[in-house]
């Protein structure tokens, strides 16, 4: 299972749970329902962003953790290779 489909849904949770915190701070502070809106909306659009950002550093920092695992496996098996190749002449 790839990174895209373990986080498919995550970006959502982030911008919901923000938005719900904002309505719920907004229902606190007794705001105008416009001003409300307003707030909302660029809570959605930062949130949006960030989470976007967020998930995409973190599938390129797994992938490379993948590559360096895969990396170490070949130096690995180049280096038994190469002893082999020592042992047999």
């Amino acid at each position: 299972m790839g990174f895209k489909e373990k986080a498919k849904n995550t970006r959502a949770f982030i911008v919901l749970l923000a938005a719900m915190i904002c309505w719920l701070l907004n229902i606190k502070y007794k705001r105008d329902i416009l001003e409300s809106l307003i707030i909302l909306v660029i809570v959605i659009a930062v949130f949006y962003v960030i989470s976007t950002v967020a998930i995409r550093l973190i599938e390129k920092i797994s992938q490379m953790e993948d590559n360096k695992i895969i990396q170490d496996i070949n130096d690995d098996d180049a280096a038994k290779d190469n002893q082999e190749n020592d042992n047999a002449s």
